[in-house]
């Protein structure tokens, strides 16, 4: 890899191998145990926890954070801003836009699209803490959305911008509000 495309400024574990055409920008922590793909980008400012691996043609936006053991699939776009719990898993395709919050455990299914400052709550009123969501494949939750921890939703849903999602979603419709209900 040319020295140009990963500067001094980085802190990079002793056992970091970078893929292929892999950009990386300023003030960057890639911890150990990390694997980077082919064709990787990585934006200013990002930290990379011990055991992420991130897939070949991924995009990673500045001031992300990837949590320990969080794997990222191929071709996945991490816009800027984004803070992942430990242990996400997100499939191929999937774009998170600016600001999104996944906690612990999340799964995010194959072409899957957050919109910007969509969370994935990790706890309930009665402060119990509940992870692993799972959003299906094909399915777009909209701007600002919030998800209460646990939930499950299906494939090729669509989910309104605020809204709340506080139950899980099987059936494939439109979904919209506060909380959130089948529109169409």
């Amino acid at each position: 890899m040319e020295n140009d495309k990963i500067n001094s400024t980085n802190i990079l574990a002793a056992d970091f191998k970078p893929g292929k055409n892999m950009k990386i920008g300023h003030y960057c922590i890639i911890n150990e145990g990390v694997e980077i793909g082919d064709d990787v980008s990585i934006g200013n400012y990002t930290i990379l926890h011990k055991g992420v691996k991130l897939g070949n043609g991924t995009k990673v936006g500045s001031y992300c954070e990837v949590e320990e053991g969080t794997k990222v699939g191929e071709k996945v776009i991490l816009q800027g801003r984004i803070r992942t719990g430990e242990h996400c898993t997100i499939e191929d395709g999937v774009t998170l836009k600016y600001g999104t919050i996944l906690t612990s455990n999340a799964l995010l299914k194959k072409n899957c699209f957050l919109g910007p400052n969509v969370i994935t709550l990790g706890s309930t009123h009665k402060r119990v803490t509940v992870h692993g969501t799972i959003i299906g494949e094909n399915t777009y939750i909209g701007a600002g959305s919030k998800i209460a921890g646990g939930i499950k939703i299906g494939n090729d849903i669509a989910v309104g911008a605020l809204s709340f999602v506080n139950k899980d979603i099987s059936e494939q419709g439109v979904y919209a509000g506060i909380p959130v209900k089948k529109i169409k």
